[in-house]
């Protein structure tokens, strides 16, 4: 909810600005150290809250469950959800999350099927012509509505 209220606010479309195209956001008077010092500020703080709520799962903490194969697993999360979407960051970390562990009963294979899984969910988000399609589809869901509102 905070990242999204930043992301429609003033603040969040200067940042955003910057993050796309420094020269132009400074030729159009934004600062451009001013807002990448905000969206490093509030970076760190929504890191420090997730790490605050992660030790309170755990009686004690240390530094193995900090491991590489975790920080990969964030990375893909973001990845695949989509870099700078974040319904698609937290569907991807819900989806890669739940996925293991409905392949539990496949043991010998699990990590193959999750590999191929993962495979394809890049090929599919990165497609062009997919996203086209979907895109598609979803203005004809919404026209639709339209059309069914106003009949109303």
């Amino acid at each position: 909810m905070i990242v999204l209220n930043l992301v429609r606010s003033r603040t969040g479309r200067a940042i955003m600005a910057v993050r796309d195209n420094k020269i132009a956001a400074e030729s159009v008077g934004i600062s451009v150290t001013e807002y990448r010092m905000i969206a490093f500020v509030v970076s760190a703080a929504l890191a420090g809250a997730a790490g605050a709520l992660f030790g309170g799962n755990f009686s004690q903490l240390s530094a193995t469950k900090f491991d590489f194969n975790t920080s990969i697993l964030i990375l893909v999360f973001v990845v695949l959800g989509g870099l700078g979407n974040m319904r698609g960051s937290v569907i991807a970390a819900a989806l890669l999350t739940v996925l293991p562990e409905l392949l539990r009963q496949f043991s010998d294979y699990r990590m193959l099927i999750y590999a191929i899984v993962l495979i394809l969910v890049m090929i599919f988000t990165n497609n062009p012509q997919l996203k086209a399609f979907f895109g598609r589809v979803k203005d004809r869901f919404a026209s639709k509505k339209e059309v069914a509102a106003d009949a109303q």
